[in-house]
């Protein structure tokens, strides 16, 4: 039996479950300037999950790379 987490995605009804079991990689990547509009912004990330043939499972959005860290070590048992 596979590895899963439940995700409560914002303002909306749904609900993804991620199979752990299928991440290969965790890519970390720093919001874009372009959706960031205040300084309080810059510091969010996105963390990509991806397989081990590099298609991206599920990319989930943190306050700031220390949440994304924690989660992944939480979840995954790695740190970044």
């Amino acid at each position: 039996m596979g590895r899963f987490v439940r995700i409560d995605k914002e303002s909306s009804p749904k609900t993804v479950l991620l199979n752990l079991d299928l991440v290969a990689t965790v890519e970390l990547a720093p919001q874009s300037d372009l959706l960031s509009s205040s300084g309080a912004d810059s510091r969010k990330v996105y963390a990509t999950f991806l397989a081990p043939d590099k298609t991206p499972i599920a990319t989930l959005h943190f306050d700031s790379s220390a949440d994304a860290n924690a989660w992944v070590k939480t979840h995954l048992g790695v740190e970044l």
